[in-house]
């Protein structure tokens, strides 16, 4: 877990509360964490901060006349910018690892208590996912009856930390900052054992900007099942949504060197193209200097001929134009191995393996297999917050299922119910059914025992 160097017990022991939390915003702003945040979002959005600054040299033709009034021409070397050409493979990944195991949302062993997460919850919890995927975490605050994102890193100006229990390692308070843009007032969402402060900076001083509002969480039915009891918060109502066990980023060194390569060479090769749709002159014979080049080529370029390409040696002087030929084949190579090695790497699954009308499902489960262990290990994690979040409404249940976007070959399932009809009840069958919602088949099993 990503902490600051002021910790909860520095705040606590600090004279000047507001000081102490700017000196905690301004260290987290500058932390690698903070920064390799901004950049996974930025390849997550299909930028690739790396090649955005890419330049190429280009030569540019500079006039000046002398004091005899005779046009000089003369050639300039300077940085322009050239192709940035960016690929979108972090996005792609992070999209299809999220959807994949919170696409369905969460199923729970009691429908009441999965009622009282609220009916945005299962949304949440996928945004939450692609979040925690991008940035290494994302937490997720209950609000009363709700659950809320506070992401972790949003913008240069916008993020989230916590403050570290020196003894313990666990967060015991919780620091949420915005800025519409830098010249803005920065704002503070202060998350404290008891309840949320507001703090507003004035005047480079941080100052309390609302009254203290204490947490109400916990709601429960009286005995009589008329009156509802409040009660406060037994735990600080921030809980982690971790992406991985080493609580980093999915854009990890080896992905992101990768995409780095990719996206250069597709650069390059732009540039080349671009480039190759010029012609270019081989003067031979020729001894004029750089300027005597340039106006010769500004006269062929104007007329389209030229009468005389001499260096007074008197050897014949010619112009030949040519052409660029631009080599891809070993372009094309290299951008086929990285993208095989980014998909292995990050375990995702290349659609393009799927391809096929012979595929049946075995194919496609093995296919599927690398996308499947790495699931497994964000499901750890995405268990881990779903539980969290139920203890704060005081439920403690093991039944947390998540039901997988899964690929098969549908006709073939329904050959195989029907092999297995002789051996299963008509109910089982119709759940089994691909082509039928749960609702359609409490239905229809509902109107067999009513029959």
């Amino acid at each position: 877990m990503y902490h600051t160097p002021i910790t909860y017990q520095t705040y606590l022991s600090s004279p000047d509360k507001g000081k102490c939390l700017l000196q905690a915003i301004r260290a987290y702003r500058v932390s690698p964490f903070f920064r390799d945040g901004l950049q996974a979002s930025a390849y997550f959005r299909g930028e690739n901060p790396a090649i955005a600054q890419k330049t190429v040299l280009r030569a540019s033709k500079v006039e000046t006349t002398d004091a005899s009034g005779r046009r000089r021409v003369r050639t300039r070397m300077k940085d322009v910018v050239g192709s940035r050409v960016y690929s979108g493979f972090f996005g792609r990944f992070v999209t299809q690892q999220a959807q994949y195991l919170l696409g369905n949302g969460v199923t729970l062993g009691d429908p009441g208590l999965k009622a009282r997460l609220g009916a945005d919850f299962d949304l949440t919890l996928a945004r939450m996912g692609e979040k925690a995927l991008q940035h290494g975490v994302c937490w997720g605050y209950w609000n009363t009856d709700h659950l809320e994102i506070v992401e972790a890193v949003r913008d240069p100006c916008s993020g989230f930390f916590p403050l570290i229990d020196e003894v313990s390692g666990e967060a015991r308070m919780g620091v949420q900052f915005w800025q519409l843009e830098a010249r803005s007032p920065l704002c503070v969402r202060l998350f404290e054992p008891q309840g949320v402060s507001m703090w507003r900076e004035e005047k480079g001083q941080l100052v309390p900007a609302g009254d203290f509002r204490p947490y109400r969480l916990i709601r429960r039915e009286s005995v009589l099942g008329t009156e509802l009891v409040a009660e406060a918060v037994r735990a600080l109502p921030l809980v982690p949504f971790w992406a991985n066990e080493e609580r980093r980023s999915e854009l990890t060194p080896a992905i992101r060197s990768k995409i780095d390569c990719y996206d250069r060479i597709l650069s390059d090769f732009a540039d080349n193209l671009d480039r190759a749709n010029d012609v270019y002159w081989v003067l031979n014979n020729f001894g004029g200097t750089l300027d005597d080049i340039a106006e010769v080529l500004e006269t062929i370029q104007r007329l389209k001929a030229v009468t005389s390409i001499s260096d007074g040696a008197g050897g014949a002087s010619t112009a030949e134009p040519h052409t660029i030929s631009v080599p891809y084949e070993a372009r094309q190579a290299a951008l086929k191995l990285l993208e095989k090695a980014l998909y292995q790497d990050y375990m995702a699954l290349n659609m393009e393996e799927l391809t096929g009308g012979s595929l049946t499902n075995v194919a496609i489960r093995a296919a599927c297999a690398s996308l499947d262990l790495k699931a497994n290990r964000f499901e750890w994690q995405a268990y881990a917050f779903v539980r969290g979040i139920l203890a704060l409404l005081d439920a403690d249940t093991e039944a947390v299922r998540f039901t997988r976007q899964t690929i098969a070959d549908e006709s073939e399932i329904i050959r195989n119910i029907q092999v297995m009809r002789p051996d299963i009840d008509r109910a089982t069958a119709l759940r089994l059914n691909p082509y039928l919602q749960p609702e359609e088949v409490d239905g229809l099993t509902g109107e067999e025992r009513t029959a």
